[in-house]
């Protein structure tokens, strides 16, 4: 086996839940109460609704729970419904590293990972240290390795980092955990045209179906079947397909901090390069009104410039996914309604005349000190100028969520009580939300899927 998967498959096989810092536990619950509240917010998604009745027709001897229902269905299918769920709304975690290559969105994983602890009726603590090495996983993948340049796209890296977590979970061993990695990387390579032109509904669920992947990877190697040698460093493995040869960094050990405990959480539902723009456009729309504007000028960091010859879409979206991922859409927005909302992403808004004529009205440009700073420093610049000649100028560093600015406990709540109170009752969003923060307890898994449970009368369909 080449070294950087034995690098990976030592630590994934050998980690316990006594390895892990009180930082890491902690961090490891604020990822997954924030990707709970992600999922019970978008469970009336039609999207979702369409997975959730593709799941239910799959059965199994050892099931997995659709997160919100009482469906039971094979843990790959769990996998992917539940990962869909928590990523849809886009307002999960993320990740950067030295590489500022985009993405992964690292709880992407956590779907796989409920379902491969409470299909093997593992305990919440199996569950975290499996959570723990897919945040490790990712980490360090986005740390070394930059799949953009190559056209590669980064559902490969949940393959691998829940292959590694479930491996865990289900007790592999060194040899079988081998394999699930082989399994999880030459099969699984994604192309970055899910993000090229107009996106689609694919674009949200390309990352976990990479985690579905993954642990179907764990568990055909947990059956005994083998994987290709050498993925990573082989003569067509991984590293000769992206034009990159890197070594991994060290791992975490309870002298070393664990990658999940730097995750970048969300305060707005929209890609993370853009949380910062648009906070600052909302204040800038206290001192300008969206009418007097002329122009505007938006400098980021290299890798967030779009320009209307290399992105025309984001200045004309025609959909939700494209006015999400939209930079000059999502600040033309801004300055106008003052928020982000559903709404948002809905046709009415994106192709409304007057936030298409100030979106057309925004450019973006690189400013070389925030490239520099980046990704450890998130920096913006936005210049606005007026029909009167006049020029209002806003920078801010770091938004609310970033790693340096972090959201705290209670924050965290409050977004998941935002979204969960709409779709639970009050009193059982609570009761999750108590469960979630005491999840090293837990003995049995399944026992918080009744809590997640919409009832019918919050439904606005069957399942």
């Amino acid at each position: 086996m080449d070294k950087t998967a034995q690098a990976f498959v030592d630590f994934a096989t050998d980690l316990c839940y006594d390895d892990l810092t009180q930082k890491a536990i902690h961090a490891v619950k604020r990822s997954v109460v924030d990707s709970i509240g992600c999922a019970i917010g978008a469970f009336h998604a039609e999207p979702l609704r369409a997975i959730r009745s593709m799941a239910a027709r799959t059965r199994s001897t050892t099931p997995a729970t659709i997160m919100g229902t009482a469906i039971r269905t094979s843990p790959e299918m769990a996998a992917i419904a539940n990962g869909a769920m928590i990523r849809y709304s886009d307002f999960s975690d993320d990740y950067f590293g030295g590489s500022g290559d985009t993405g992964p969105h690292p709880s992407d994983n956590i779907g796989g990972l409920f379902a491969a602890a409470e299909s093997a009726g593992r305990d919440s603590k199996r569950l975290m240290v499996g959570i723990a090495i897919a945040y490790e996983a990712c980490g360090q993948l986005v740390d070394k390795t930059a799949l953009g340049v190559r056209g590669w796209d980064y559902p490969v890296f949940h393959a691998i980092a829940t292959a590694l977590g479930a491996g865990n979970i289900l007790g592999l061993s060194g040899t079988q955990m081998s394999d699930a990695l082989a399994l999880a990387i030459v099969p699984n390579i994604c192309l970055n045209q899910s993000r090229s032109g107009d996106l689609s509904i694919w674009k949200g669920l390309r990352g976990p179906n990479g985690s579905r992947n993954g642990l179907f990877a764990a568990e055909l190697a947990r059956e005994g079947i083998t994987g290709p040698v050498d993925p990573f460093e082989g003569k067509a493995g991984f590293m000769k397909q992206l034009g990159n040869t890197f070594e991994l960094g060290q791992f975490a050990d309870r002298s070393t901090a664990f990658k999940i405990e730097r995750t970048y959480f969300k305060c707005l539902p929209i890609r993370y390069t853009v949380q910062l723009p648009v906070l600052i456009a909302f204040k800038l729309r206290v001192q300008v009104q969206h009418d007097a504007i002329e122009s505007v000028c938006v400098y980021l960091e290299k890798r967030s410039v779009v320009t209307r010859t290399g992105k025309p879409e984001y200045w004309d979206p025609q959909t939700g996914e494209t006015a999400n991922h939209s930079s000059p859409y999502l600040i033309a927005a801004a300055l106008i309604d003052g928020e982000i909302t559903p709404a948002t992403f809905t046709p009415q808004r994106y192709r409304n005349a007057d936030v298409l004529a100030l979106t057309r009205k925004i450019r973006i440009e690189e400013d070389m000190t925030f490239t520099a700073a980046f990704p450890r420093t998130f920096q913006c610049r936005i210049a606005v100028t007026t029909r009167s000649g006049g020029k209002i100028t806003l920078q801010e560093s770091n938004p609310r969520g970033h790693p340096s600015n972090p959201l705290s406990d209670q924050e965290i709540e409050e977004k998941f009580l935002k979204q969960t109170d709409p779709v639970l009752p009050g009193r059982q969003s609570r009761a999750l939300l108590d469960q979630l923060w005491a999840l090293e307890k837990i003995d049995d898994i399944s026992r918080l899927f009744p809590l997640m449970r919409v009832p019918a009368s919050r439904r606005k369909y069957p399942d």
